[in-house]
């Protein structure tokens, strides 16, 4: 089915406004090596910023994901936007490092405000048909703001400072703010339509479900439908997604020796990377597998191989190291299409679809701010190698729990669509 014009409107909306806010959240990860050498702070309390805004995020996720089924997107993505990039731009105007970290809390909780009402957009503004292509281009916005946010990065960290990162990232941020709320309030008839047609569609398709399960509490429908094993796959994808993509610019900075400026430009490889790990778990799921799970552990078994070449060749090439993180982000941005697009999108006959987004969410980033301080305090004590150890390790875990959830999961989607 192809997207009508509005619908059209409305993905690109949220595409575009999703791709942005990663300006907001990466600038730290690119110029904490200048802010480390600025003296701002140490590597150990960069690493404790990092876990600050990725604790932030999660527990925001748990809050926001419970209201984004209350409240309408436009409002609460309005506000994500615009505090995040009220706070980005605090921070490029602050020396203190105290003052740093409380703002970058607060940017974390900002920033979720985001993830879970946009995929409620899709769950109630999208026919099912539409679903999984506005699903998989969502999760595409992902690496392309990535990509913006290490070229923006690089340009400034190279002819200005760090502080003019957060500065410009949090004006473009703003800007895309007011031209969200614009869109949708000029969508707001389609919505409204587009709501009716939506409940036609889940009547008719409920009909044949065997088990309802609308009306069971969260924790009940989670453990219920199998989906207890994506919340753990997800806590050992969050360690690596967001672990790995913190730290990929200092850990090519320090391992080889390296300016930040161009540490930061040789690390965009990893969200091009990214692009082709959102699409090769897509079209393994759709043409393939069709099984979210199953996905889901092959992507997690990519990257234990492509840690494991890491940790025997990654030292004897700077190019050939980064590739292999490449292909580790990809690969866990892969597993993160599965896990917190594609799962959810299950439960809008029930809806629960942004309270499911928001829990799993919260768990991967609760796993990211374990990360964030770990990985600094453990690279500062006895080096890179032994983290990259750890994400071998960590890997494996996520694709054996992963693995071991197909076949609930497999019963659990049946019982919320019949398919």
């Amino acid at each position: 089915m192809k997207f009508d014009e509005n619908a059209k409107k409305l993905t690109m909306l949220c595409w575009f406004s999703y791709m942005i806010n990663y300006l907001a959240r990466y600038g730290f990860s690119t110029s904490l090596s200048d802010m480390v050498a600025d003296g701002i702070f140490t590597l150990e309390f960069g690493g404790a910023i990092g876990t600050a805004f990725f604790a932030s995020y999660g527990a925001g996720q748990l809050v926001n994901g419970l209201i984004g089924d209350k409240v309408h997107p436009k409002f609460m993505i309005f506000i994500g936007l615009l505090g995040s990039a009220l706070m980005n731009i605090f921070v490029g105007l602050s020396s203190s490092h105290i003052l740093i970290i409380i703002l970058w809390c607060f940017n974390g909780y900002f920033c979720s405000m985001l993830w879970a009402p946009l995929v409620r957009c899709f769950s109630d503004f999208l026919l099912r048909k539409q679903q999984l292509k506005a699903g998989t281009s969502i999760s595409a916005s992902i690496p392309v703001g990535n990509i913006l946010s290490y070229l923006i990065a690089s340009l400034f960290l190279k002819y200005m400072s760090w502080r003019m990162v957060f500065i410009v990232s949090g004006i473009i941020v703003m800007a895309m703010a007011f031209v969200w709320f614009i869109g949708m309030s000029s969508l707001k008839d389609y919505l409204s339509e587009v709501r009716t047609r939506k409940l036609e569609e889940i009547k008719r398709e409920t009909v044949s479900v065997k088990a309802p399960v609308s009306g069971k509490r969260l924790m009940p429908l989670i453990i219920g439908t199998g989906v207890i094993f994506a919340v753990i796959g997800i806590f050992f994808n969050g360690i690596l997604k967001d672990g790995v993509t913190l730290w990929v610019p200092t850990y090519v900075s320090q391992f080889f020796d390296t300016e930040a400026s161009t540490a930061s430009l040789v690390t965009i490889i990893l969200p091009l990377f990214n692009l082709i790990g959102v699409y090769l778990a897509v079209k393994l799921f759709k043409n393939v597998i069709k099984n979210e799970m199953m996905t889901a552990a092959i992507m997690f078994l990519i990257s234990v191989v492509s840690l494991g070449l890491l940790f025997f060749f990654g030292r004897y090439s700077m190019i050939f190291a980064v590739i292999m993180l490449a292909f580790t982000t990809a690969s866990m941005l892969g597993v993160n299409t599965m896990f917190l697009t594609f799962i959810p999108l299950n439960f809008s006959n029930v809806g629960r679809a942004s309270s499911v987004t928001g829990f799993l969410d919260a768990c991967s980033y609760m796993a990211s701010a374990l990360s964030g301080v770990t990985i600094g305090v453990v690279a500062s004590s006895y080096g890179w190698n032994v983290i990259v150890l750890t994400w071998i390790g960590i890997a494996f875990l996520g694709g054996l729990v992963t693995f071991l959830g197909i076949k609930s999961w497999k019963k659990g989607r049946f019982m919320l669509t019949g398919q």
